[in-house]
């Protein structure tokens, strides 16, 4: 009797070390899942903003060339794009950082807590 239940207890006890193990190194595979989508999607958005900001600054230098041959000055022209721009940085230092902020922590929380991965496997181990 005394054996057998000291024979349940390291099962019991072996049991209870193996899920424990297999908890850790699923959250540690689950943590490194969620990591590399967040260092993707930075990648990409940064990836992006570099083209985006080569082509803005070609385009501006067109506007500011087009702007000085139609005034017959072209420092006019680079000058008025220098305003605008300094216009638009006081505006959207006004009005960018809340609707930034919104947008960015619900991207950021709708990858990291509602998967549909992790919610397609909750929901496959809830039916068992």
């Amino acid at each position: 009797m005394g054996k057998q239940l000291t024979d349940n207890f390291r099962e019991f006890t072996t049991a209870t070390q193996d899920y424990i193990e297999s908890s850790i190194s699923y959250h540690k595979l689950d943590l490194f899942k969620k990591v590399m989508k967040g260092v993707v999607s930075s990648s990409y958005q940064i990836i992006l903003g570099f083209f985006f900001l080569i082509a803005l600054i070609f385009l501006s230098v067109a506007m500011a060339i087009y702007l000085g041959n139609v005034l017959d000055n072209i420092a006019l022209g680079y000058l008025i794009m220098g305003v605008f721009y300094i216009l638009l940085m006081i505006v959207l230092s006004l009005f960018l950082k809340k609707t930034l902020e919104k947008i960015l922590v619900k991207k950021a929380s709708a990858q990291f807590f509602n998967d549909n991965e992790d919610i397609k496997i909750e929901q496959h181990e809830g039916l068992q």
